[in-house]
Order: C-alpha cells, then structure tokens, then sequence
C-alpha cells in the first residue's frame, strides 16, 4: 500500500510528533507538569472527544484523592496522543 501526502500535511505531522516527544520528555522529568485538570482538558481538546477517548480505553483519568468527588486529571501526553492519532488517521486509511 502506498501513502501519498503532501508536503503541508507532512510537515504538520513532524511537528505534531516533535511536540508529542518534547511532552514526553516533560512528561519523564517533572511528571506533575503532565497532568491537566478534567476542565482544561475539556477545553484544549474539547468534551466529547476526551469522553470518546476514555470509553475507549485510551485516556485514563486519574484522581489525587479517594473521594468520590475529588479532581480528575488527565496526561497531557496521552492526550496529545489520541489527538494527534485521529489528525493522522484520515491521512493514512485514505484511498
């Protein structure tokens, strides 16, 4: 099978990866600066997407404390991840 694309739509997907590995690296040293809040997930990546992504199974959100009621805070980089996987999936299963 051969991928044919743009040089446009290659150059957006290196620099969706390069900022996907700088996370990642972010993500490896100060663990803490990866999580973003349930809302400011909500609203970088919009609600439903997050959603769709967690029932799914790609996203985990995660809790600081054992309350029901506490914060849901999610990684920044598996975000980014989906994110950059549903840009990259039209691209790749066209033809």
């Amino acid at each position: 099978m051969v991928i044919t694309m743009d040089l446009y739509e290659l150059k957006n997907i290196c620099k969706e990866m390069a900022a996907l590995g700088a996370a990642t690296i972010v993500q490896g040293n100060a663990p803490s600066k990866d999580m973003v809040s349930q809302r400011e997930a909500y609203r970088l990546f919009k609600e439903m997407r997050v959603r769709r992504w967690v029932e799914q199974g790609l996203v985990t959100p995660q809790r600081n404390s054992a309350s029901p009621n506490s914060k849901r805070f999610y990684s920044l980089v598996e975000l980014q991840s989906c994110n950059s996987a549903e840009m990259l999936k039209p691209i790749i299963n066209r033809g």
